[in-house]
């Protein structure tokens, strides 16, 4: 067999470098890319050795007489060569049109007809039978009756089922999916034809909407014979794989459902809600609502008399309806299988845990937790803390946060081949991200409401609808801690996959948070010394103005145009509020230029005390950056202590912490923390959050206002009370 020239390597390397991998998106372990990258970084190192040793040959080859025909003749290969390979790319590149989920949408507008859905399963390899609007699709254990004559009917059955109940269905959820989904694509192909226009309504043209359904269906189908393929080689006993959402639901149910009827925006504060087939003949898991969210639920919600097995406010039917439909701020979750080929592969462990629930396993296939359904950016931004935390629990081992030092490799994913040395700190991430000496410069703030660039502030502004206090200036310092989009997460037992979702869980609610406002870097503007005149301003003389701003002073009634506060997500746990913040001798005292001094410290004043020599301040870029200890040959070791809240597989839950001054006359600095989940070892209340604030400061309504919120009010709240 003849190699391939030296050319067409190095072409078949530019061909596929060009193709599926975006630049703005970094290709760790978590990510769908992963695979793909590390297949280029391979193909281009083997090129390189090709490329190299050709050279060396080509150097020590003897040319003498024959030197200027032997170039003439390379030259014409080259051109041939050269020729042939860019027609090779153009043509690969349009038949990637045709392949993935990358391809191209184009608009269906035949009518719904049973041949389609019988041409969808024989292109699967099915079995086919088709009479009337009766179409039967029969794998090897598989089979699918479905009657789309005026109302669409799916019954499930399988081949190997010595258990069967006559005509009550083996599978009654996927049925309900099934008949769903075929029902959206027969309405949005009726309006595509023209048949019938009152039938459903969509936001987009009704020719790509049938197309996408009826690509969505194929998919289904696909995965079902994938299934197919595993149920078979198990006889009877294969029919596990077809019933395992429903197994994994029922077994967290029983775990987390609550025995009174609650609200469902509390019960996703603690645990994610199982939905077996909402977006695939697999398990779904409603991770995180949006207040928003939660509020068009609720105001939209039919009243409903029927008992329901997980006792929420909201109906289960009513919430998958609305998910699919109308209903956005979600973060969902999908379990379900993908081949092995597809995932990074790993060392997962899977500890015996008592009341857990080990997932099937098979040596072609993987359980993974895909994030990119219902999100706009494919997935949930997630900064670094929480993705070593999430490799820690899907490799079964302790996680020592506060060894990270300076944010290098993950330690134990491989970037080739095994999920040791995950780098989430150098490796795969873009070169926007670096400032050119390998110093990552951009934080998961950047990812989420800058991805173009990277700011080291961002401002916004807050206004009250009611007007109750001045629009509250927000000043963010970005976190030194880089940014990842979590795709696909690698489980194997109901344990991890709930843990993950915990974690994940507590990254949403900050990055909800930061998306209620619309955040910009912050700019330097450059001010004009000189000040302009009185008539200029057409405003009253100097002195009257003194005399008047002068009394609203005295008085304690003048009103800023805005009120500054400085905004800060620590990476690390904080100490305990316990002394007010005084303006004059705060180490914060300008405010958004520093973030919030620890408090607790013994010496807020003391640019040398104990709080600074022990670090018990979280600095950015500083202690993250120096790793466990700093030497800088001044006789001094500032050595990190061990931190009581950094347990192993443990993260600090995520703060929000919020400085803002009081009006006179009490001209002090108001310190706001809000944590999400458990705070400080006390147990979680109903809202789901812990606010701590400066002492003198109530606090017992603003867990209430987070929930629903407004977390960016509590500055002016705190304001209006005086």
């Amino acid at each position: 067999m003849s190699h391939p020239s030296l050319l067409t390597a190095v072409h078949d390397v530019l061909a596929q470098s060009a193709l599926a991998v975006r630049a703005a998106e970094p290709a760790h372990p978590l990510s769908t890319e992963y695979n793909t990258v590390t297949a280029q970084l391979g193909a281009v190192i083997n090129t390189t050795h090709r490329l190299n040793h050709a050279l060396n040959q080509l150097n020590d080859l003897p040319l003498g007489e024959n030197a200027t025909k032997f170039v003439a003749l390379m030259k014409e290969h080259t051109t041939l060569t050269s020729s042939i390979n860019q027609s090779a790319t153009a043509s690969a590149s349009l038949s990637a049109l045709l392949r993935g989920d990358n391809r191209a949408v184009y608009p269906d507008t035949s009518p719904p007809h049973p041949a389609k859905i019988a041409e969808w399963g024989r292109n699967l390899g099915m079995e086919v039978f088709v009479d009337g609007s009766t179409i039967v699709l029969a794998g090897k254990v598989l089979v699918l009756d479905i009657d789309i004559n005026d109302l669409v009917a799916v019954k499930t059955s399988f081949a190997n089922n010595t258990n069967g109940n006559g005509n009550s269905s083996a599978a009654p959820e996927l049925d309900a999916f099934l008949a769903r989904e075929v029902t959206r694509w027969i309405n949005a192909a009726r309006r595509a034809a023209g048949m019938d226009t009152t039938v459903g309504h969509s936001r987009e043209d009704p020719a790509i909407e049938a197309a996408r359904r009826s690509r969505a269906i194929q998919e289904h189908l696909r995965y079902l014979m994938m299934l197919d393929g595993l149920a078979a080689s198990e006889n009877e006993k294969g029919l596990r794989w077809f019933m395992e959402p429903t197994v994994v639901s029922d077994h967290i149910r029983k775990q987390v459902a609550p025995p009174q009827t609650q609200a469902l925006d509390n019960f996703l504060t603690r645990h994610a809600l199982p939905l077996p087939f909402l977006v695939t003949p697999s398990l779904s898991f409603l991770v995180w609502l949006s207040p928003r969210g939660y509020l068009q639920l609720l105001r939209s919600s039919p009243p409903s008399k029927q008992p329901s097995m997980w006792n929420m406010d909201i109906p289960i039917a009513h919430l998958k309806t609305s998910l699919l439909d109308t209903l956005e701020d979600v973060t969902i979750a999908t379990l379900r299988l993908v081949p092995c080929a597809e995932v990074a592969k790993s060392k997962m462990n899977s500890s015996d845990v008592p009341g857990d629930h080990m997932l099937l396993t098979a040596p072609s296939q993987m359980w993974v937790l895909d994030f990119t359904t219902k999100l706009p950016q494919n997935g949930v931004v997630m900064c670094q803390n929480r993705m070593r935390v999430i490799q820690g629990i899907v490799e079964s081992r302790p996680i020592d946060l506060i060894s990270m030092g300076s944010m290098s490799s993950m330690g134990s994913m491989s970037s080739m081949g095994n999920m040791g040395n995950m780098n989430f700190g150098e490796f795969s991430v873009p070169s926007s991200q670096t400032n050119g000496s390998g110093v990552i410069s951009r934080s998961w703030v950047d990812l989420l409401v800058n991805k173009d660039s990277s700011a080291e502030y961002y401002t916004a502004t807050y206004k009250s609808p009611n007007g109750i206090h001045p629009p509250l200036h927000l000043r963010l310092l970005a976190p030194q801690e880089p940014g990842f989009l979590l795709q696909r997460v690698p489980v194997r037992s109901v344990k991890q996959v709930s843990r993950v979702l915990e974690v994940v869980r507590e990254q949403c609610w900050l990055n909800e948070s930061l998306g209620i406002l619309q955040w910009s870097p912050e700019t330097q503007v450059l001010k004009c010394t000189q000040r302009p005149s009185n008539a200029e301003q057409g405003s009253q003389p100097e002195d009257a103005a003194s005399i008047t701003l002068l009394a609203s002073v005295l008085a304690g009634t003048v009103v800023p145009q805005s009120i500054p506060v400085n905004v800060y997500l620590p990476s690390s746990a904080l100490t305990a509020l316990s002394q007010p913040v005084d303006p004059f001798s705060s180490q914060h005292s300008g405010l958004g230029m520093v973030p919030p001094a620890s408090s607790g410290s013994s010496s807020g004043a003391s640019l040398f005390g104990p709080g600074d020599l022990e670090m018990d301040m979280d600095i950015p870029g500083l202690s993250m950056s120096m790793g466990g200890s700093v030497d800088m040959d001044l006789g001094m070791d500032l050595s990190t202590p061990a931190d009581p809240t950094h347990g192993s597989e443990i993260c600090p839950p995520p703060m929000i912490v919020l400085t803002s001054p009081r009006p006179v006359p009490r001209n002090e600095l108001v310190e706001i923390r809000v944590t999400s989940g458990q705070g400080h070892g006390s147990v979680v209340g109903e809202n789901g959050v812990w606010v701590e604030a400066s002492p003198g400061v109530e606090t017992g309504y603003m867990p209430e206002v987070v929930r629903r919120g407004g977390v960016w009010s509590l500055p002016g709240r705190v304001w209006n009370k005086k």
